[in-house]
């Protein structure tokens, strides 16, 4: 394997490298280098095996940019974005894939198929999308949800996004996350709704409502991930400078805090979106192969953590 990866998702990639099965994925309009190399190079890892839907004749060319021969692969062609996304979910159907691998085509387009009442592959809970970061400054790996899908969840799709989160970590091998329900206080006001919706979500795990975890909130974000500044305040904390998981109260949030992870603390996420009947594997158009291929690993974690249960 010629890309090198960051610390602690080298030791996922060894893991997903142990599960002999490749794990069969469609490629979902890969129509640009990174969207296209990302698949190809799960592939070559002996992750995926993927099947590749777009515009043939585009496809191939930019298989030749990278050097890459697509006649290896099975590719459905298919010219127009909102058709490879229904495609992709057809295949998902016929049991013919277990994860759908955003490639260049928007993701409400991808998601209007996929979560069509009629046609679509919807799950028993609301869908939210994950991002599993390894970046140097921070101990472990690091989970932000929802970033990607709901705009403004109210407390029941808070609930779901948790419990999506609460899967993923298992997935990746933590047995009782610790989990920061995020706001920009520590203390429940009620002029703010997400400390409301924070106290909510903690009086639910008392109750048991998400099993072998630990949440804790409202926290402010440099109380969650510094102790030393929860000892300075005066604030008792159990997970303080320790969080798996990291809910947001909202889209803008969740979004401008991995982007800020990504570029400024050079930290290297895949994407896992729960809730459906399989894994979406949403990211940016712009994001780069490796990173693509660092999904498939979380989704063949994924698969093989439901198996074992």
């Amino acid at each position: 394997m010629s890309e090198k990866f960051q610390e602690k998702n080298q030791k996922f990639i060894e893991r997903a490298l142990k599960i002999s099965k490749k794990l069969p994925i469609a490629a979902v309009y890969p129509l640009n280098e990174e969207a296209l190399e990302g698949a190809i190079l799960a592939h070559e890892m002996g992750l995926v095996d993927p099947i590749i839907i777009g515009p043939k004749k585009e496809l191939e060319i930019i298989a030749k940019k990278i050097d890459k021969d697509l006649s290896k692969y099975e590719v459905i062609d298919v010219l127009d974005m909102k058709e490879a996304a229904k495609a992709a979910v057809e295949l998902v159907k016929e049991n013919r894939v277990k994860a759908l691998l955003k490639g260049s085509l928007d993701t409400s387009i991808l998601l209007k198929a996929v979560l069509s009442k009629d046609t679509g592959i919807r799950g028993n809970r609301r869908m939210s999308n994950c991002y599993i970061c390894d970046t140097p400054f921070y101990k472990k790996p690091l989970i932000y949800t929802d970033v990607g899908i709901n705009i403004l969840p109210d407390l029941k799709t808070k609930t779901h996004i948790l419990l999506n989160a609460i899967d993923v970590a298992k997935a990746i091998g933590i047995e009782k996350p610790k989990i920061a329900i995020l706001s920009c206080i520590e203390k429940v006001n009620e002029g703010i709704l997400s400390t409301m919706d924070a106290k909510a979500l903690v009086d639910m795990a008392k109750d048991g409502a998400f099993k072998d975890a630990i949440v804790e909130g409202p926290l402010s974000f440099d109380i969650a991930f510094s102790k030393k500044i929860a000892d300075d305040k005066n604030f008792v904390s159990k997970i303080s400078g320790d969080v798996d998981i990291a809910l947001f109260p909202n889209l803008d949030a969740s979004n401008i805090a991995v982007k800020q992870l990504e570029l400024f603390s050079k930290a290297e996420c895949g994407s896992l979106a729960l809730g459906t009947q399989v894994p979406i594997l949403i990211n940016s158009r712009n994001t780069a192969a490796k990173e693509r291929a660092l999904s498939c690993v979380f989704a063949k974690l994924y698969y093989e953590n439901i198996q074992n249960k």
